[in-house]
């Protein structure tokens, strides 16, 4: 199968000679250049040589007879390609692919997901005809074979299965001091941004680099007003010395920012083929940089993480769970914006893939095969395509980022621990409030929507359960929060009136969801257009 050179337009790919007749070509960090450079060259296991590899990137090898395209284990910078007349091409932009010249029509089965689940599964994307390398998976394009895809690497768990409390805070403390030290030996003193939340993950961050003594550190929290949340991010802040920067968040402001041709381009950049764009920062992040608050190298600190990927953890106690249960699981949790969220249960591209997946990870209803599948599919879908996806906001604004929380050693502590402590964000909860009053010499508590104890919430649940009231009173306080959010999420939606978007999430909906058919039928923003004339996919 022929194949063009790969249209590769980002200006960060680096290239290396690797033979008369071999190129490899690497974006993110710098030093996957030699680790993967000595992998190509010495021609051993091509997947064994991957899971060694440390740090984020995206690779191409081009030979004469043979293109590799190689993501790493959390899709940190897209890649695509396509077939049109036996012909592959291959980019690191889908527009190149799939732009309003090329005779591509959108997917009927990814719109379908999409308005569901706000990404496309698989190595499927929003056109018809145009793929995704996945997480952790190697792409061969051979002139004589074709294309065949093979997953060099794959959420599992070890023999260890640490669970005492002092055991398992050293082996991730110990395996965080790599991956943060990896950082901050590259950052080199440059100034490292951490969207600073009320709750663990950004916590955390900040904590860790309080403690290794760097000090061009800023922190930044956006919504508003001076909300509980705000109000913890910056106590938390000056705790620990760190400048602290917020960002209010107006109607008025964000409305008007959001309907221009800027954010048309925004729009366009960071959907990457496949995924909502994450709106969560971007005006914070373009508010930054306008009032020129940050350094224009600054590498932005997200707490993206392994850790809590898992849900459903009642399943683990469950007597058996059948490929059809961890199927519907899945479903349940990741295909729910819509308030009738049939069509996307029922789609059969879905649930073949669903049952690939579970294929792959050769799922056999053991305790950890049910936190392999559950979490597993998550990093790989959400996790890589939506959460992690939400980088390409720094990118479009010219700044870089980093993950260290999602880099292979942590990645592979946390899957030496015992499914007790995997299975749900306590231990993580503990670990980190114990670092900041180690800090800080404070004991603080985080953000939640409410504090009623846990207790009481579940006592009140089972008796709504009961009662058959359970999920009519849960919409209802989920509508009414959405009418007065904290961070102004509402605003973005630009079809609804106030009155129907109240009605919409009463009846079930998400804002999400409201995003997505927003975003698939070019109403999202006046000036994009993505996909008009769109088909139906309700």
């Amino acid at each position: 199968m022929p194949f063009e050179s790969p249209i590769l337009t980002r200006s960060q790919w680096r290239s290396h000679a690797i033979s008369d007749s071999t190129t490899l070509w690497v974006i993110g960090d710098k030093s996957c250049d030699d680790q993967l450079s000595h992998l190509v060259n010495d021609g051993g296991s091509l997947a064994e040589g991957l899971r060694m590899v440390a740090g984020h990137f995206a690779a191409v090898v081009v030979g004469s007879e043979q293109t590799l395209l190689i993501e790493d284990p959390i899709r940190s910078f897209p890649l695509f390609y396509s077939v049109a007349d036996t012909v592959v091409r291959i980019s690191d932009d889908v527009a190149v692919l799939a732009g309003p010249d090329s005779g591509y029509d959108a997917d009927y089965d990814s719109r379908v997901e999409f308005r569901h689940g706000a990404c496309v599964a698989g190595t499927n994307t929003l056109y018809a005809g145009v793929h995704q390398v996945q997480a952790g998976e190697v792409v061969a394009i051979d002139a004589t074979s074709g294309i065949s895809q093979n997953f060099y690497r794959q959420m599992a768990y070890s023999s260890l299965h640490l669970e005492e409390t002092a055991a398992v805070d050293a082996h991730f403390t110990a395996a965080l001091d790599i991956t943060m030290s990896r950082l901050l030996a590259h950052a080199n003193g440059r100034q490292l941004v951490v969207p600073l939340s009320g709750g663990l993950d950004s916590r955390l961050l900040s904590v860790y680099l309080k403690d290794a003594g760097y000090e061009n550190v800023v922190n930044f929290t956006y919504g508003t007003g001076k909300t509980r949340e705000v109000l913890i991010s910056e106590q938390v802040a000056a705790a620990l010395g760190q400048k602290w920067l917020f960002c209010r968040y107006e109607e008025a402001t964000i409305r008007s920012v959001w309907d221009t041709a800027e954010t048309a381009d925004f729009i366009k950049f960071t959907h990457a083929g496949a995924s909502l764009p994450h709106i969560q920062d971007w005006y914070a992040v373009r508010w930054l940089k306008e009032e020129g608050l940050i350094d224009d190298d600054a590498i932005f600190l997200p707490g993206h993480t392994i850790v809590g990927n898992m849900h459903d953890e009642s399943v683990l106690e469950a007597e058996h769970v059948s490929r059809s249960d961890i199927k519907e699981l899945i479903l349940a949790h990741h295909y729910t914006l819509q308030p009738d969220n049939s069509s996307a249960h029922k789609n059969q591209r879905l649930q073949e893939i669903l049952d690939d997946f579970l294929d792959e990870i050769n799922y056999d209803g053991t305790v950890e095969s049910r936190l392999t599948a559950l979490e597993h599919w998550n990093l790989r879908e959400r996790q890589t395509k939506y959460i992690n996806n939400s980088v390409r906001n720094y990118e479009f604004f010219g700044y870089d980022w980093a993950l260290p929380m999602l880099d292979r050693e942590v990645y592979l502590a946390w899957g030496d621990l015992h499914p007790t402590i995997t299975r749900n964000r306590r231990w993580y909860e503990g670990y980190v409030n114990r670092r900041y009053s180690s800090s800080t010499g404070q004991d603080i508590g985080t953000f939640a929507p409410n504090d009623v104890p846990q207790s009481t919430r579940e006592t009140v649940r089972r008796l709504l359960g009961t009662l058959g009231l359970l999920r009519p009173v849960e919409r209802l306080i989920t509508a009414r929060a959405i009418q007065n959010h904290p961070m102004g999420f509402n605003w973005f939606v630009q079809g609804m009136t106030p009155a129907e978007l109240f009605k919409f999430t009463r009846s079930g909906g998400n804002l999400l969801g409201a995003y997505a058919d927003e975003f698939l039928t070019d109403t999202w923003n006046s000036h994009c257009r993505l996909f008009t004339p769109a088909d139906s996919f309700h």
